[in-house]
């Protein structure tokens, strides 16, 4: 099996030959055999078949990786997809591969896509291993720590010929079996069970991971976590089968079960027992850039400001932009909402981040579609301020646009914005200075406090 790493809108290239010794190429530029070139191929082709977002943008003789990061594995290969985080650098050596790892396993566990909460993160993202191994082993540990709380259970209905009465009387069944026999009595009746929907899913994955090569560690896990799910019944997952609703009780399951559907969806629907396994677990960098953000900022910045709030995806805050009589037309959900209120005083803010890079060649300006999305939220939730949010992006600067409203009046201020991820995300250090960064801008959207010059370099 071969085990190489490439980053997000790297290259990847068929080479000449088919030999096992070829040179690989780096990250950034990365060489597969032809037959390995070729399986990627086809695999991608049959994910297109089934309706899946394609990952790699095809050209003659290479292709160029999408904004996805995560793990794919093909017969003879696992390819690691990691986020660029700096275009101005090659990122190839072997330390830089380690600290965007750990970076993106930051950014995953702490968005809430790596199925465990904040705690730990540190510690996890420090680990040794490939992406695919550090995901694994948070998933089960944070299972094995809620399944020792206790099992996910439910009411479930059940049908049984009984020598006492429970439930409720199915009449025809009973007459049909019972003609004969005046001690028995066919009932429907609910009974308290572990085979949850949430239970099942969670076992069909720990059995997935059992059959693939992990660490002896790992491996170890996924017994114990198959002993703890012993009583709950081995039932095929339903790709289509429409999630559990979760309230108070089976809440902390939420995210572990969200996580346990993306394996058991990445596998090829034609693996078999005994054969290499072909799957894939690929985030939108897009989705979990957007996630990290919203979870820094709720736990790093927010409680700076005692009076603002913050509303991730708009929660509670949602307008529509058009009415169709009485039905509500093109519903908005910005990214992040900040509402501050103080003396009968309302100030509202929005940003909207983009796993996009600005580049100094096009001006450095956002492309017309954000630009009219900004212009849409800058009306409707009546704010002065708007921020569009990038990686930082060398060369590009800051800048104000001067949104213009009827009569050429003023109708408010979209701001591009930057925040620099090439730095180790996991140590306090790092995490303080993004805090500064964001609270930066925080306090200037929702004018705090005075703005930063914008024409400092991002």
């Amino acid at each position: 099996m071969l085990r190489v790493t490439v980053h997000e809108r790297g290259r990847i290239v068929r080479s000449d030959s088919d030999a096992d010794s070829v040179e690989l190429g780096t990250p950034s530029r990365r060489v597969l055999p032809q037959r390995l070139y070729d399986r990627l191929y086809r695999s991608e082709g049959a994910r297109e078949d089934r309706g899946e977002a394609a990952v790699f943008r095809w050209r003659r003789n290479h292709c160029l990786v999408g904004p996805w990061v995560g793990v794919m594995q093909i017969p003879g290969l696992q390819l690691e997809i990691l986020p660029k985080t700096d275009e101005s650098a090659a990122q190839d050596s072997d330390q830089e591969v380690r600290d965007i790892r750990s970076n993106l396993m930051e950014m995953l566990l702490r968005g809430g896509l790596g199925a465990v909460r904040a705690r730990g993160v540190a510690d996890l993202a420090l680990k040794r291993g490939n992406l695919h191994d550090q995901l694994v082993d948070a998933f089960l540990e944070r299972t094995l720590f809620e399944l020792r709380r206790g099992l996910d259970r439910g009411y479930a209905t059940e049908e049984d010929n009984l020598a006492t009465l429970r439930g409720k009387l199915v009449l025809a069944r009973h007459v049909a079996l019972n003609a004969a026999q005046k001690a028995r009595f066919y009932c429907r009746h609910d009974v308290l069970t572990e085979g949850t929907q949430i239970s099942v899913c969670l076992k069909q994955a720990c059995r997935v991971l059992a059959a693939r090569a992990l660490p002896v560690a790992v491996l170890v896990k996924c017994q114990q976590m198959l002993a703890l799910l012993d009583d709950v019944p081995d039932l095929p997952f339903r790709h289509r089968e429409a999630d559990p609703v979760f309230t108070r009780q089976n809440q902390r399951f939420a995210d572990i079960f969200g996580f346990a559907c993306m394996l058991l969806k990445g596998q090829a629907p034609d693996a078999r027992s005994g054969e290499v396994e072909t799957f894939s677990l690929l985030f939108d960098m897009e989705q979990v850039f957007e996630r990290y953000i919203a979870a820094f900022l709720a736990s790093e910045v927010m409680p700076r400001f005692a009076d603002a709030s913050l509303f991730p995806q708009a929660k509670g805050q949602r307008h529509n932009l058009y009415l169709d009589g009485q039905e509500k037309v093109l519903r908005m959900a910005p990214d992040l909402v900040f509402v501050h209120e103080r003396a009968g005083a309302k100030k509202t803010m929005i940003i909207d981040t983009k796993w996009k890079r600005l580049s100094e060649e096009e001006g450095g300006r956002p492309s017309r579609p954000d630009l009219y999305q900004l212009y849409a939220y800058l009306h409707r939730y009546d704010c002065q301020r708007a921020h569009l949010l990038y990686p930082k992006a060398a060369g590009v600067q800051m800048r104000d646009l001067n949104a213009r409203g009827r009569n050429d009046s003023d109708a408010g201020t979209v701001g591009v914005r930057f925040v620099d991820l090439n730095r180790k995300l996991w140590t306090r250090e790092n995490k303080t200075a993004l805090a500064d960064e964001l609270a930066v801008i925080v306090r200037e959207g929702l004018d705090l406090a005075a703005a930063t010059p914008v024409e400092a370099t991002a």
